[in-house]
């Protein structure tokens, strides 16, 4: 009788060791932090990637305000010194040759080399000076009026009137030349009452 009770206290020894153990309730333990290969953690990524959006824009406000007023100091030089450049360099009255100016329109100096009505060739150019003199002396024997308008000394604004051929002739005086701007057909109505006045 006594090892049939050792081989039941053994049997039963056996079927505690085999059950399955429930499941304790364990303490919970702490979540790991996740890290990066060189074991620096990656928490406030988010807060990372806001941070620079922040500072990129803050940075991109400063550049804009920094050309506003770099473009504000520029453009006030600017101004002047373009000014007194171009009082410096106005061309006089009594640089402005009236029968020279309008002898070099009529006969096309102005006008560029694919212009239809530019002369061409020797002949061209000689025929076309001789109408040009022609024409100059027939103005001034007419009478044509030469009239010169002073923009507060930066530039002049020359017009030859030449009524015989009923046409104004315009000049701009700047940076010491005389540049041909256009001729305007006028009624000869208008030069009657110009004269008038």
């Amino acid at each position: 009788s006594p090892p049939r009770e050792q081989r039941t206290s053994n049997d039963a020894t056996m079927e505690n060791q085999t059950k399955p153990k429930p499941p304790s309730a364990a303490t919970p333990t702490a979540p790991t932090t996740p890290t990066t290969a060189n074991g620096e953690t990656l928490l406030g990524t988010p807060h990372s990637e806001l941070s620079s959006i922040c500072l990129s824009l803050l940075a991109a406000f400063v550049l804009a305000r920094l050309l506003a007023v770099v473009s504000a100091l520029a453009t006030a030089l600017a101004a002047p010194l373009t000014g007194f450049y171009l009082m410096s360099t106005c061309p006089t009255v009594e640089s402005f040759d009236a029968k020279r100016e309008l002898k070099r329109v009529l006969r096309g100096d102005n006008l560029p080399e694919d212009h239809p009505d530019k002369p061409k060739g020797f002949i061209g150019k000689a025929l076309a000076k001789v109408t040009a003199t022609i024409e100059a002396e027939a103005a001034a024997l007419a009478g044509c009026s030469v009239e010169i308008i002073d923009i507060i000394g930066l530039v002049k604004i020359a017009v030859i009137r030449n009524t015989a051929a009923k046409t104004d002739y315009y000049w701009l005086g700047a940076v010491n030349r005389w540049r041909y701007i256009m001729a305007r057909n006028v009624p000869g109505e208008t030069y009657q009452r110009m004269k008038r006045d």
